[in-house]
């Protein structure tokens, strides 16, 4: 009995750590190795109450948004929608055709053979956009439209090491550096805003099921939508951030047996909206 309660105090940490958010909603770097706070031009609801700029990424500060116990009435997002209070952080602005960036914490969740882990599961990674503007009921609210499935990652030893250490992934576990920090490690995603839906402000989420045991994550937070990139930039150089769009880590960089040759940054420094504009003139 002793050994089991030890074996089960061991394992507790790694499951207690499987949940994840998302901390940046427009963020500059495609398949990124580490987390950098200055490639992120935008936030979810209330991310400076949950301190997510500053605050080691992988902690969460109470962000974690899980639907527990009855997840077809638990409301959908971790906080109402407020966006006057809510983003003291810049809020995200896209526009049709968009490819977004979004990071979050890996959490001791992906499969990598390089430090022995193969069998962690993937189940679901949606994104949402919400028909009006009030927050729907839960997530089986009429009012969620899907606009991406984004896919899962590879798991199980019948994967192959080969695909299972191959970077970048589809799904949640698309993080090249997980086995240096399992916890912390930053993963990243990407998906498309519609060419069809309507400019102005909308409510995104994020929805993630780990295992179909567990109950989804969520993330919510706005963006404004424009028809155009002309348009999207005028706001973005009117609130003093950068209107470069992402780049992908591995189109700008050469990378030889893991390391990288050359490193490039296309943007040095980042502006992310807390002055600079003399700089974003130059752009």
């Amino acid at each position: 009995m002793k050994l089991f309660v030890a074996l089960l105090a061991i394992g507790l940490p790694a499951l207690a750590a499987a949940h994840s958010w998302i901390v940046c909603t427009d963020y500059l770097e495609n398949n990124g190795w580490y987390w950098d706070a200055a490639k992120c031009r935008a936030w979810p609801r209330n991310a400076r109450k949950y301190n997510l700029r500053d605050r080691v990424f992988g902690t969460s500060g109470g962000i974690v948004h899980r639907l527990d116990d009855h997840p077809e009435i638990r409301p959908l997002c971790n906080d109402p929608r407020d966006d006057a209070a809510s983003y003291e952080l810049p809020m995200a602005a896209y526009y049709l055709g968009q490819k977004v960036v979004l990071t979050h914490p890996i959490n001791n969740h992906a499969n990598d053979p390089r430090c022995d882990i193969r069998g962690r599961i993937d189940t679901e990674n949606l994104m949402f956009v919400v028909d009006g503007d009030e927050d729907p009921c839960c997530i089986n609210s009429t009012k969620l439209i899907q606009i991406m499935d984004m896919g899962v990652s590879p798991y199980r030893g019948s994967e192959g090491d080969e695909v299972l250490g191959t970077f970048p992934k589809v799904g949640f576990q698309n993080a090249p550096k997980f086995c240096e920090d399992p916890e912390d490690a930053m993963g990243t995603y990407n998906f498309t805003i519609p060419m069809d839906l309507k400019p102005g402000r909308h409510t995104f989420v994020w929805k993630w099921i780990r295992d179909p045991v567990v109950n989804p994550f969520t993330t919510c937070w706005e963006a404004d939508v424009f028809a155009t990139k002309a348009e999207r930039d005028a706001h973005y150089l009117a609130t003093g951030r950068t209107t470069e769009d992402m780049w992908d880590f591995y189109q700008i960089n050469n990378i030889v047996d893991g390391e990288i040759v050359d490193p490039m940054d296309p943007v040095d420094p980042i502006i992310t909206g807390c002055a600079r504009v003399d700089m974003l003139l130059r752009n």
